[in-house]
């Protein structure tokens, strides 16, 4: 999954012809989505995966683009006893 966010330019409208409104840039808001999956052979549950979808919105809140269902890295640590 990418961790950099996406820009879009706006430009503002001008009554007057002269001079333009300025443009400025705005990051694109994104959300996300978390399903659990099981994965069921023989009527027993095998395996359980968390999973992410990124969505991309635009600047009235739409979804621009949809995000793939991917899963959740899973890391192990180490326990470390705490120190009393």
């Amino acid at each position: 999954m990418s961790l950099v966010l996406t820009t879009n330019t706006f430009y503002g409208t001008s009554v007057q012809q002269t001079p333009p409104a300025p443009s400025f840039v705005m990051t694109e808001p994104i959300s996300y989505e978390f399903q659990v999956v099981e994965y069921m052979e023989n009527d027993k549950i095998t395996k359980v995966s968390l999973q992410v979808k990124k969505n991309i919105h635009d600047q009235y809140g739409n979804i621009k683009t949809h995000g793939l269902w991917v899963d959740v890295p899973r890391i192990k640590l180490p326990y470390v006893a705490p120190v009393v």
